[in-house]
């Protein structure tokens, strides 16, 4: 049995338990210790018969291989956490938002030994979230003229590639301010500073204080509950308090996604675009491939003579790490895609273009074998996938695209084209398939209307749709 050893102090009397965890790799033993409170309205019998069950609790802890570590803080197993899953290939993007978090977690618990967290810890951070005045960049500041604004950055820098080389914001940060959504007030400073005009002459400055959506709030509990997790199977906790929390209920918005009347006017407008991004686009309408995913396209994965492409990486950008190569977000996004004949026959053409501005660049040439490149071979920017869009539709009066809204497309015409959702899932690259259908549940209400109708007329024989009665049409 564990060693008790009673100890006085200012505060009353502890015991120190001590008991023996077997032998390291050197022969030596292992002793594990803890201290061990009485509660002060316990009789010494009580005291004497807690203690005893204390010491038993923890001989069996250590027979079992749970020891609860009683220095250990919330904050220095989460870095211990972090750590452990770059190392085990963690995306970059995912191990950055997750730091970005932890900041905020660590100073509300952070200093809270890991065996001491209790959902009551997490409830209280969730609570305080959800007040008035805890975003933490609430301080904004929005575009007071597109024009003039993208006028200045090609009158000092020529483009806003070079602005972004010199310190300006990421070409998908550019492309918010300019459409009029909010950007950071600090960065927004920056940019005026670098373009040589004052601050109130390009932006006006706005603070927010609403509280965090329930969806943010959600993706702090999902990053306690990753780090818990760990400790729990790594048995230095006997539980997952994140698990017995209770979080904000998430909110889920419908996807956005096109009509196919805007799809069919997008391709007939691009019948006057250079055959670059007659590709790029036609590729994103047919694939639902992401954005990464068809920047980092090479041509040893595209299939002329079966119709497909192999996704096997993306190409993506970070602030910090600027643009990189990555393999796909789960193993379900290695995947090969059919593409319509149409689509490939004006991938050939593109790329006998290419082959032309190859021969004329000579040894200037960058052999890369990214499908889309620039006029010297180089990869084009993935921010550049985002702009060119946006411009495109500007220049079209068409409503804002962005190659996500194609990719949320694409599942919803396979949707009503009564495609089962495995193949959507498999073509879209998710890992499962209830993911495809969290996304587009709307969808399958829709279907499920459908099946309505089809059952009827089979069963009773309705030749055409008959209005649903009110009240019933829901009903399941």
């Amino acid at each position: 049995m564990a060693a008790i050893r009673k100890r006085k102090g200012k505060t009353g009397d502890s015991y120190l338990l001590t008991s023996s965890n077997g032998r390291d790799a050197f022969g030596k033993q292992v002793r594990i210790s803890t201290t061990w409170h009485p509660s002060p309205d316990m009789t010494a019998a009580q005291v004497k018969r807690a203690v005893k069950n204390a010491a038993t609790e923890l001989d069996r802890q250590c027979e079992q291989g749970y020891v609860a570590d009683d220095k250990q803080t919330f904050a220095e197993y989460a870095e211990y956490v972090l750590n452990l899953k770059e190392a085990n290939g963690t995306k970059k993007g995912t191990l950055r938002s997750a730091r970005q978090m932890m900041a905020r977690i660590n100073a509300a618990f952070g200093n809270v030994k890991l065996k001491d967290i209790r959902p009551q810890h997490l409830n209280r951070f969730y609570t305080d979230l959800s007040k008035k005045g805890q975003r933490i960049s609430g301080h904004y500041a929005y575009i007071l003229d597109a024009e003039v604004f993208k006028a200045t950055i090609r009158k000092k820098y020529g483009s806003f590639d070079k602005f972004h080389e010199n310190g300006g914001p990421g070409c998908s940060t550019l492309a918010k301010i300019c459409r009029g959504e909010h950007c950071d007030y600090y960065l927004a400073v920056r940019a005026s500073k670098l373009l040589g005009v004052k601050f109130n002459m390009l932006f006006r400055e706005e603070k927010r204080t609403e509280p965090l959506t329930a969806n943010t709030i959600h993706h702090y509990h999902n990053m306690i509950s990753v780090v818990l997790a760990q400790a729990e199977r790594e048995m230095i906790i006997p539980y997952n308090s994140a698990s017995k929390a209770s979080p904000p209920k998430v909110i889920r918005k419908e996807p956005n996604f096109m009509q196919v009347g805007d799809v069919m006017r997008i391709m007939e407008c691009l019948q006057q675009e250079p055959l670059m991004w007659q590709a790029v686009m036609m590729l994103l309408i047919a694939t639902g491939a992401r954005r990464g995913e068809i920047a980092g396209l090479k041509w040893k994965n595209v299939d002329f003579e079966n119709g497909s492409i192999r996704i096997d990486c993306a190409l993506l950008y970070g602030s910090k790490t600027g643009v990189y190569e990555e393999t796909p977000k789960t193993s379900a996004g290695y995947r090969t895609i059919g593409v319509p004949g149409e689509v490939m026959d004006l991938l050939r053409r593109y790329r006998i273009e290419q082959n032309k501005q190859k021969l004329r660049m000579g040894s200037d040439w960058e052999q890369t074998d990214y499908v889309f490149t620039n006029e010297v071979g180089q990869y084009v920017h993935p921010c550049t996938y985002s702009r060119w869009p946006t411009r495109f539709a500007e220049r079209y009066g068409l409503p804002h695209i962005n190659p996500h809204a194609l990719r949320h497309t694409q599942a919803s015409v396979l949707y009503k084209s009564n495609v089962d959702p495995v193949t959507i899932s498999r073509r879209l690259g998710h890992s499962r398939v209830s993911t495809t259908q969290d996304i587009y549940c709307h969808l399958l209400e829709q279907a499920d209307d459908t099946a309505r109708d089809a059952i009827g007329e089979v069963l009773f024989g309705e030749k055409q749709k008959q209005p649903p009665t009110p009240g019933k049409q829901n009903v399941r």
